[in-house]
């Protein structure tokens, strides 16, 4: 890590936030190294005015995201269009129905609200990491209102769709979506704008002492 990635790292409190930290960062450095040929160490980064970090390559465009979590860190790469990924512990403590009151669509309230309750909890995270990763995608985080948009999960992971408000300047065109879970208390969502034609793939790779179930 350089200098400020090194900073970053020290502000956390608890050890396993700086080791998670830590390994999110090198995991960035050493897949770009594999897409631009330039050594992991000698990566350049910049940021947008919403914070989103971006490669500093000449000639070349490569888009990345990454997310990580307790336990699992996810990193996003395309060639050839907006990406956007977000990883969630679906164990950690939440209010489900609280949080997505005050922040989701009126209709996908309505959708969670629907199920039965031992349901709701895997649907809002569902709704939750696709809403982040679509943001992520976008390069603005909250700057977007969650709200301004909807997602549609009533034909399954196979068949997401998503509704976006016009103040959003937004075409849905290109949109493609996957939801993953990738270990029994992990879920994972992956926002992709490709070209026709196009269609995501999603691979894990376990690092440490033993494999955490469905990861693999």
């Amino acid at each position: 890590m350089n200098a400020e990635e090194q900073a970053r790292q020290d502000r956390f409190v608890f050890e396993r936030n700086r080791r998670q930290f830590a390994v999110a960062r090198v995991l960035v450095r050493q897949i770009l190294a594999g897409y631009t040929g330039i050594a992991a160490s000698e990566l350049c980064f910049s940021a947008n005015q919403y914070g989103r970090p971006a490669l500093v390559i000449a000639g070349e465009r490569v888009e990345f995201n990454l997310s990580h979590t307790d336990g699992l860190a996810a990193l996003a790469v395309t060639r050839t269009g907006e990406v956007g990924v977000d990883v969630e512990d679906a164990e950690r403590r939440s209010r489900p129905e609280e949080v997505a009151d005050h922040f989701f669509a009126p209709s996908e309230v309505a959708s969670l609200m629907a199920l039965p309750e031992e349901q709701r909890r895997a649907r809002f995270f569902d709704l939750w990491t696709l809403k982040e990763a679509y943001i992520k995608a976008r390069g603005m985080g909250l700057a977007i209102p969650l709200d301004a948009f909807a997602y549609d999960l009533s034909r399954g992971r196979a068949a997401i769709d998503l509704a976006i408000d016009a103040s959003l300047g937004d075409p849905r065109a290109g949109w493609q979506f996957r939801l993953e879970d990738p270990t029994p208390r992990h879920r994972l969502a992956l926002a992709v704008r490709l070209p026709e034609g196009h269609a995501p793939k999603v691979s894990y790779r376990w690092v440490g002492p033993a494999a955490p179930g469905r990861l693999g």
